[in-house]
């Protein structure tokens, strides 16, 4: 992604655009993505065809614009920006950026356990050192733990339950 936003930085220089965020399956992470999904931030118009032909030349890949200004925050689609959107200008993910942290929350049960057997579990949860306990059966797991902790559960056998969230961070000044 890095290599990426170094090709595409230089079409900051052009003083309407004030950052490109690729989002979608290639910023996801998809190997095989056919296109790449940008959207341009801008604070004036711009000729939304010249710079995709201008991205184009760039990348070699089909390419889906998107242009927004400060006046569309309202727009359902920055929420989809700051969760998995890529900054060119910045060059990290605006969920790094604005400090998002997308957790799952487990529901676990270990009523099939005996109580020797939930000593040895809680033990193997403390492996996982950025875990929030929430509460004896309920934890919040970093996005990037789930696989790992999930298959720590199904290795258990343990019932589980789980659901994403995205948290914004507390910020007071």
């Amino acid at each position: 992604m890095k290599t990426l936003a170094k090709k595409l930085k230089k079409l900051l220089k052009n003083k309407n655009i004030i950052d490109l965020i690729i989002f979608g399956s290639f910023a996801k992470g998809k190997i095989n993505a056919n296109d790449i999904d940008i959207a341009v931030i801008t604070n004036e118009e711009i000729n939304r065809n010249e710079l995709q032909d201008q991205i184009f030349k760039i990348i070699k890949k089909e390419v889906h614009i998107q242009k927004f200004t400060i006046n569309d925050y309202d727009k359902f689609i920055i929420i989809t920006l700051i969760r998995e959107g890529f900054s060119i200008k910045h060059s990290k993910y605006l969920a790094e950026i604005y400090q998002l942290k997308p957790v799952i929350l487990f529901k676990y049960e270990l009523k099939s356990l005996t109580a020797s057997q939930k000593v040895m579990f809680s033990r193997a949860i403390k492996i996982f050192k950025n875990i929030q306990k929430l509460s004896n059966r309920v934890v919040l797991v970093p996005i990037e733990l789930s696989g790992e902790f999930n298959n720590l559960l199904r290795r258990w056998n343990i019932d589980i339950e789980s659901q994403e969230y995205n948290l914004l961070p507390l910020v007071r000044k």
